[in-house]
């Protein structure tokens, strides 16, 4: 296990590594999760062109700042000030360092002001896979009702596969999406479009073209329980620039002031069959 202080496209980062992969974090991009290399592979898709300085924000959603890799939002969006737009207050402000370790690093984000709550996160490396734990604390004077949303952006083509009780209740969130092929979905990145799934697995896989690899979120599903979207899985392709997001979601949570709830979700890389 290794850890030690990186340039990330002129940005202070943090990497992990182990003897199977390495992670880069970068604190001033609300604490993204950059590179996710397996066999010199980064598996996440990143904006290059952002990051260089050589384009600006997406003008399709408000010009945010997309930098690409896996990050944490609130769910649900509708509760957003601007629904359509991602804001900066949220999604592209520093997060601070709070521990390290050899195999671990523990960050905090700042206060959302117009949700009274604020993220963290602590990312460690396991032999195998990644533990990633998203929590959510209340710092408000009164009781706030939030979701964990994680995303991860993947480069296209390739496909993403829901479990198989899942894929049966597989929902169209917005656009039209391609129809599944028996329980997986093929992201060409040439549209844009979302699906969405309740389901009691607690898992999501995506694999692009020409990987050896499968990248999988294994999450605790709490399938009882009320989600944004009625959703626990969704997935998200992008056109202009093409890539796609592999999303799960924890539970709606109403946290009195003070209040605490940590979302346990894991990383699984498996060599593919095919």
């Amino acid at each position: 296990m290794t850890s030690r202080v990186v340039s990330f496209f002129g940005r202070r980062a943090y990497r992990l590594a182990n003897d199977q992969l390495s992670i880069t974090v970068v604190p001033a991009l609300s604490g993204r999760v950059m590179e996710l290399i397996v066999e010199g592979r980064n598996l996440l898709w990143i904006n290059r062109p952002l990051l260089e300085g050589q384009a600006g924000g997406d003008p399709a959603f408000g010009g945010w700042k997309n930098w690409g890799g896996y990050k944490t939002w609130l769910a649900p969006q509708s509760h957003w000030p601007e629904p359509e737009a991602q804001p900066d207050d949220m999604d592209n402000v520093e997060w601070e360092v709070a521990a390290q370790t050899e195999d671990s690093l523990d960050l905090r984000g700042p206060i959302i002001p117009w949700s009274g709550v604020r993220l963290g996160r602590r990312i460690a490396l396991k032999t195998p896979g990644v533990s990633v734990n998203e929590t959510i604390l209340n710092t408000d004077t009164v009781p706030q009702t939030w979701a964990v949303w994680a995303v991860a952006q993947f480069p296209v083509p390739g496909w993403a596969t829901f479990p198989s009780e899942g894929s049966k209740r597989v929902k169209t969130l917005r656009a039209s999406p391609p129809h599944l092929d028996q329980s997986r979905l093929r992201f060409s990145g040439d549209s844009k479009w979302k699906v969405g799934a309740p389901g009691v697995e607690g898992w999501g896989e995506y694999r692009a073209d020409g990987w050896p690899q499968t990248f999988r979120a294994v999450f605790a599903p709490h399938s009882t329980l009320p989600h944004p979207d009625d959703c626990n899985l969704e997935a998200w392709s992008n056109s202009d620039p093409g890539y796609m997001e592999l999303e799960w979601l924890g539970p709606l949570v109403t946290l009195k002031p003070g209040g605490e709830w940590t979302f346990e979700t894991r990383w699984a890389i498996s060599q593919s069959l095919t």
